[in-house]
């Protein structure tokens, strides 16, 4: 039996009333409290008896403040319950819950169908089983992560996948502030989207590169060009694709991509009504390719959205400088984040394998400058495992790491983010004696010129790991 109680809003009174079931030697098994104005209590007590009830009611009626007492169907939590397991029944889509975790809360009829398993056996699954290329960790880690229109695959059927964060309220927009999410599954036959608009990657919002993540997610909803700038590898392109993943314009809408540096594409005239256009290394346009795709761009459906990137906005030719002027999102380089390298390091080997990183591996990546950044990063580690795997190792060791040659042509203020005092002392001297072994090849000579022994110039190239050729012989 379920029951409500209408009563005041008085201290005390829920304590009455449940002393009243007490004195009765009756079982309360759940209960809530809302209605309208909040004045409503709801207990569910099962196999309570006709008499009982009645001898409970002229005894709540009696405490101040309790105005009705009466009998129910369902309590409004059940009805909700029912009421959203029915619609959802007759969604034909799939629909299902995850949590931070990964693992299926819920799902209707059309989800386990789609994945080829009982109802009642899929609360509990984890979801990384039928999306195995899915990187879902990274996608319920944080709200900047792909939503509508992501291309999948579940037993040979192609989907769209569209998912709706669950935050939590009392910390949104931090790193922790997502309960799980809410995924539809829409199906995609023509699955057109997974060749023009590349494959999904993680945007690793570590250290500054989180505030642009943030950035991306607030520009995503809106509908305005938008110019991604950044040195060489920082992910300009990568961006640029979740620009379309996060908009809206992904659900029923196409992703297309111009790489602007071979030129305009042939078939440039056709462009889709709705969707995202990508324009890869806008700056490297000729004078006259950029007139004429400033005239083609002008005649862009309204929504269909414009993302270009380049490394300089300063290079845009006019005409395109002013149709990207409203909109703009820097990428820092990886050198300004030596703070967060560890955690890139040990995020991107994931892609070709599980690696662990030793502490001296950790030391020398934090000291080089990565003028090819991310793309630097993540070849230079590949080579790294490959060797670790040949010697039959489960940790990279410093020797397995290729060589690296010092490129510090910036100030210290921006290679030196994120590294102690003693680590850019050690970066400078390291450089310094490297550079200087080109004009003196020995130690003896080299440490005549820096007014030291030849024993302590000795052991500092021993200890950066440079060698000598030792002293000159004399003609």
């Amino acid at each position: 039996m379920r029951i409500e109680i209408t009563c005041a809003n008085r201290v005390g009174i829920l304590q009455e009333i449940m002393h009243i079931f007490t004195d009765f030697r009756v079982n309360v098994v759940s209960g809530e409290l809302g209605g309208d104005s909040g004045d409503k209590v709801y207990l569910h007590v099962p196999g309570l008896l006709v008499t009982q009830y009645r001898a409970i009611e002229k005894a709540l009626e009696r405490v101040p403040g309790i105005r009705r007492v009466r009998r129910i169907s369902l309590i409004p939590s059940e009805r909700r319950h029912f009421e959203l397991d029915t619609l959802l029944r007759h969604v034909s889509e799939p629909v299902l819950s995850v949590d931070r975790e990964g693992h299926i809360v819920a799902a209707n009829l059309a989800a386990a169908r789609a994945f080829g398993v009982s109802l009642d056996r899929v609360p509990g699954l984890q979801l990384q089983r039928f999306f195995p290329d899915l990187r879902l960790d990274e996608l319920l880690r944080d709200l900047t992560a792909p939503r509508f229109g992501v291309p999948v695959t579940v037993r040979g059927r192609a989907f769209q996948l569209e998912w709706t964060p669950i935050p939590v309220q009392d910390s949104p927009a931090t790193i922790d502030s997502l309960a799980g999410a809410v995924i539809t599954l829409s199906p995609d036959p023509a699955n057109a989207t997974v060749d023009e608009a590349g494959d999904l990657a993680i945007l690793w919002d570590y250290g500054h590169r989180r505030e642009s993540c943030l950035q991306l997610q607030d520009m995503a909803a809106l509908g305005s060009p938008v110019l991604i700038c950044g040195e060489p590898g920082t992910g300009k392109s990568t961006f640029a694709g979740a620009f379309h993943f996060l908009s809206p314009l992904a659900a029923g809408g196409r992703c297309l991509r111009w790489r602007c540096g071979a030129g305009l594409p042939r078939d440039s005239g056709r462009l889709p009504d709705r969707g995202t256009l990508i324009l890869d290394d806008l700056d490297q346009l000729s004078a006259s390719e950029a007139a004429q795709l400033v005239r083609r761009l002008r005649q862009c459906p309204g929504e269909l959205r414009l993302v270009a990137t380049c490394r300089d906005p300063g290079a845009l030719l006019p005409a395109l400088g002013q149709l990207f002027s409203s909109l703009t999102l820097h990428l820092p380089p990886l050198r300004q984040m030596r703070g967060e390298l560890e955690r890139f390091a040990r995020a991107l080997p994931e892609d070709c394998g599980s690696a662990s990183l030793s502490e001296a591996c950790i030391a020398q990546l934090r000291g080089h400058d990565w003028p090819g950044n991310f793309t630097e990063l993540r070849d230079h580690l590949a080579e790294a495992w490959s060797r670790c795997r040949r010697r039959g190792a489960e940790e990279l060791q410093e020797t397995d790491l290729p060589a690296l040659q010092p490129v510090s042509l910036t100030p210290w203020e921006d290679w030196g983010e994120g590294m102690t005092f003693r680590e850019i002392m050690r970066s400078v001297e390291k450089q310094l004696l490297q550079e200087m072994l080109a004009r003196y090849p020995s130690s003896r000579e080299l440490g005549a010129r820096l007014k030291l022994s030849h024993t302590a110039v000795a052991n500092k190239l021993r200890e950066h790991g440079l060698g000598s050729r030792g002293p000159r012989k004399r003609e």
